[in-house]
């Protein structure tokens, strides 16, 4: 077995080495696209799931995020946990908000009809700290940020405002621009009028939906002091999600609820599971792809050299030393097609597109490679690449001498 391996070794590399060149580029460079091709569609689907993911977590939730006691709704030590927390190693940063839910009204015209209005949540902040969590500061795209002393005044999402791009709500306030002064009806009845001081657009729908203005404004139509509806904390590292969580809740604040990101992208991870089904199908059918255009190119050689088959199999060569030198030549075209394929896409395509990332209404996204779906896209080339080969030879070497030298 070990000698007829070599021998199909030897056999595939002469076969390769004299054969035509320009089929034999030609033929790697037709794998090559068929394996990119798998790899771009696997990546995009990565890369909007990436950012999805990126976008919530830099905009809405950060790494871990703690809200009330359960039937409570407030945290009610806020300044106390913050003060206990702030300093441990894992901790990057971190800024209470302040919650609540209000119906926007804008009048355009200022006479009393044609009003717009929004279901809008609004978050209570303080300037101070907010941008080292939440960094709406630098996705405002027209207007200033919000400052410590600023009551009456307020940041609005694009997607609330209106006229600022795509949206995936149905209605909004038809075109609110900085200057412009809006109403706020919250649930417990108070309405109050707000002037828009600042546009900000981060491509989390979520976020860019909210009314943003000062906790301190927020607890005059509240009642509140000093709670927090969530804390939501940035880390230092990802990688530190967990034992971050065990470390709060064994310093004593077990009793309230702690999220990681990842448990809030429950939806998120619902689509990326759909994402890798599609992907695994596409994978699959690119593979078929990959294992006929070797089946093709296979057949094709050995129909052309079935009178060189014959002498190597009268001069006494193994008809299995034959049959696996075709094997050899089989993944030869596939693995290259891997190799080019990937160079093509890592250092192409993806530089490409991290300098100029494709515009997704949900961010900016750049295609990323992950490494499980990688491996499962080389495995099934390698394998389509065995198949395809393995099958024409197969039919053809197992013919008698005299059959093939026709």
């Amino acid at each position: 077995m070990k000698t007829n391996l070599k021998l199909a070794l030897f056999l595939a590399a002469k076969t390769l080495k004299r054969g035509d060149k320009g089929s034999l580029i030609l033929t790697t460079l037709i794998m090559l696209i068929v394996f990119l091709n798998l790899l771009f569609v696997d990546a995009i689907f990565e890369g909007i799931s990436v950012t999805m993911d990126e976008g919530k977590i830099d905009f809405q939730y950060g790494e871990i995020i703690i809200e009330p006691k359960d039937g409570e709704q407030y945290i009610r030590r806020t300044e106390e946990i913050i003060d206990k927390v702030k300093d441990f190693y894992f901790i990057k940063s971190l800024a209470p908000h302040l919650r609540a839910a209000a119906t926007l009204r804008f009048d355009k015209q200022g006479d009393g009809r044609d009003v717009a209005d929004f279901e809008a949540g609004v978050i209570g902040i303080d300037p101070a700290v907010e941008n080292q969590v939440i960094d709406l500061k630098s996705h405002l795209i027209a207007g200033r940020f919000l400052e410590k002393n600023d009551f009456g005044q307020a940041l609005l999402g694009a997607d609330a405002a209106g006229g600022y791009g795509s949206s995936v709500f149905p209605s909004d306030l038809e075109g609110v621009r900085v200057g412009d002064k809006i109403t706020a009806e919250y649930k417990n009845g108070l309405v109050r009028e707000y002037k828009i001081i600042g546009i900000f657009k981060t491509k989390n729908f979520d976020t860019d939906s909210k009314l943003i203005v000062t906790a301190d404004d927020l607890n005059t139509v509240l009642g509140t002091t000093k709670e927090a509806s969530e804390i939501i904390i940035r880390l230092t590292k990802r990688s530190y999600t967990l034992p971050a969580v065990q470390i709060l809740k064994r310093i004593g604040l077990s009793d309230y609820q702690i999220f990681t990101w990842y448990e809030k992208l429950a939806f998120g991870r619902k689509i990326n599971r759909s994402f890798e089904m599609i992907g695994f199908m596409l994978r699959v059918i690119g593979s078929l792809v990959a294992g006929l255009v070797i089946f093709i190119v296979i057949f094709v050689d050995i129909v052309n050299r079935r009178r060189q088959i014959g002498i190597l199999k009268a001069i006494g060569i193994p008809e299995q030393a034959i049959k696996y030198s075709y094997v050899f030549q089989g993944i030869f075209h596939a693995f290259w097609g891997v190799v080019f394929g990937f160079l093509v896409m890592k250092l192409g395509i993806i530089t490409y597109f991290r300098y100029h990332p494709i515009d997704f209404p949900m961010g900016d996204m750049v295609p990323v490679i992950k490494r499980s779906a990688l491996k499962v896209s080389v495995i099934l080339f390698l394998i389509a690449g065995l198949i395809g080969s393995i099958i024409p030879a197969s039919r053809e070497v197992h013919k008698k001498i005299l059959e093939l030298m026709k």
